[in-house]
């Protein structure tokens, strides 16, 4: 299992990978920085972002827990919590 430190800076390569435009935000990012508000995340980033996290951990999102997710923390927490 992956510590948090390694999910997140995975999630910030998928996050890029997501959302190009934003680059430096990403790069500069933190745990309490927040998808929509600060990174500017609209819901096809949001789609990208969620089908990269499936695929590179080996997760299934639950579809109402999606819109949940307000800060990069609560991504790393919920891929923390459903990891194999």
């Amino acid at each position: 299992m992956l510590t948090r430190a390694e999910i997140f800076e995975k999630l910030k390569d998928i996050l890029i990978f997501a959302d190009q435009k934003n680059l430096e935000k990403i790069n500069g990012c933190t745990e309490d920085t927040k998808l929509v508000t600060e990174l500017g995340f609209n819901s096809v980033s949001v789609l990208y972002m969620v089908i990269a996290i499936e695929e590179s951990f080996g997760i299934v999102f639950d579809n109402a827990t999606i819109g949940d997710f307000e800060t990069i923390g609560d991504v790393i927490t919920y891929i923390e919590e459903h990891q194999k």
